[in-house]
């Protein structure tokens, strides 16, 4: 394998055998000519390359494959077919509390597993008190790890996996357990990583996150790669696909929850004019907004999204998007604006919106609203789709 190539995946398939019955897969052991489960195909003939130093977002629906595609990279399960070929040091999240025995406190399961990752425990000694540092677990380390909560695991599987100089780091959705603000200090320290040359598998159903982080996305669907390159046009793709489904089984107020970063907050947001906060296709939809620090911040981008009544994300735009920055702030200090909206194009209905801050980058979110913001949309005339875009109709004949 190339120096260049951290990892190949050559024509892999994956199947498992599924019984629908406990005693069946008793019968088929003892009569064995009779076929007593049916053929589940994880990943049929998936083919990739990453390269020393990439972030390789991967994404897809749940049951498309993506966890048993990290596994078999990790080695946690024995391909059907095909090839994986792995150079470097490995440290991989897959699923929560993976590699943690529940009755070991979290430094001795901190030890074990930086052990089983090919550290000597002299190495380990040297640094656990970053480990803990760094997993905010000072109170706890001693404690079983069975009386953690699903965060709590998560902080310290990760402490532990950045901790072992990793040359190929693989995380599985580990980073939406958690807060905000936990979640900002894990990409920054993915950020460095990056920068030392640290190749990442990183799966999430985030499609911001994987668009900010990863240099190539893989779109996988009922075990095969539909879909791979660029990954602003690939997760476009797949969201796009995915407004396919029924938006309506996600509750719109759990899309978006107030979380507390430490680094922001926002003390007011309110939508400006309508009557009753209606409005008529053509109008100028203001929000207003008001930010206070609570740590010093670099350059502030703000950015909105509006939600459909029945949880469609229909609008979701930043200031960056024009090149508007909010200066630098200390803490303690405010920051305020507007956002206008003009001529108001979207289609009859009720929407709710949430107004975030961010670093001027994305990476690090320093507040965020819940959907608590509402207005509506009325015409006099029948409408379809969702917008009413601005237009021209023209009569050549006229």
């Amino acid at each position: 394998m190339s120096s260049e190539i951290a990892i190949r995946v050559s024509n892999l398939s994956k199947c498992y055998q599924i019984y629908d019955r406990p005693h069946h897969r008793l019968m088929q052991s003892i009569f064995r000519r009779k076929k007593y489960f049916r053929d589940f195909w994880a990943l049929r003939d998936v083919s990739l390359e990453v390269k020393r130093g990439e972030v390789l977002g991967i994404i897809g629906r749940n049951g498309a494959g993506k966890s048993t595609l990290l596994q078999a990279i990790c080695g946690t399960a024995t391909p059907t077919s095909g090839d994986v070929t792995v150079s470097g040091r490995v440290a991989a999240l897959l699923e929560l509390g993976a590699g943690f025995n529940p009755d070991f406190t979290g430094r001795e399961n901190a030890f074990l597993n930086a052990a089983i990752l090919g550290m000597t425990r002299d190495e380990i000694a040297a640094r656990f008190d970053d480990i803990v540092a760094f997993a905010e677990l000072d109170e706890f380390i001693d404690e079983p790890v069975k009386t953690y909560s699903s965060g709590m695991f998560m902080r310290l599987a990760f402490a532990v996996a950045i901790h072992v100089s990793p040359e190929i780091l693989i995380i599985d959705e580990a980073l939406s357990v958690g807060d905000v603000a936990f979640r900002n200090k894990c990409l920054e320290r993915l950020q460095v990583l990056v920068g030392q040359g640290v190749t990442i598998l990183f799966v999430t159903h985030d499609i911001s996150t994987l668009q900010l982080l990863c240099s190539r996305v893989v779109w996988l669907e009922h075990g095969q790669i539909r879909g791979i390159g660029d990954p602003i046009r690939v997760s476009q793709d797949y969201y796009a696909d995915a407004l396919g489904q029924k938006s309506a089984e996600v509750p719109v107020a759990s899309i978006l929850v107030q979380q507390e970063t430490g680094k922001a907050v926002f003390t007011d947001t309110h939508i400006v004019g309508g009557v009753d906060q209606e409005f008529a296709p053509g109008q100028t939809l203001e929000i207003a907004f008001s930010l206070l620090a609570k740590q010093d911040l670099g350059p502030v981008v703000f950015n909105i999204s509006i939600y459909r009544s029945d949880g469609d994300w229909v609008v979701g735009q930043t200031s960056r998007d024009i090149g508007k920055y909010w200066k630098p702030v200390k803490a303690g200090e405010t920051l305020s604006g507007s956002v206008r909206l003009f001529p108001l194009s979207l289609a009859p209905g009720e929407y709710r919106v949430a107004v975030g801050a961010c670093s001027a980058d994305y990476t690090l979110c320093y507040a965020l609203t819940d959907l608590t913001m509402r207005f509506a949309v009325r015409a006099p005339y029948p409408t379809w789709g969702k917008f009413i875009h601005p237009c021209e109709w023209i009569d050549n004949d006229g």
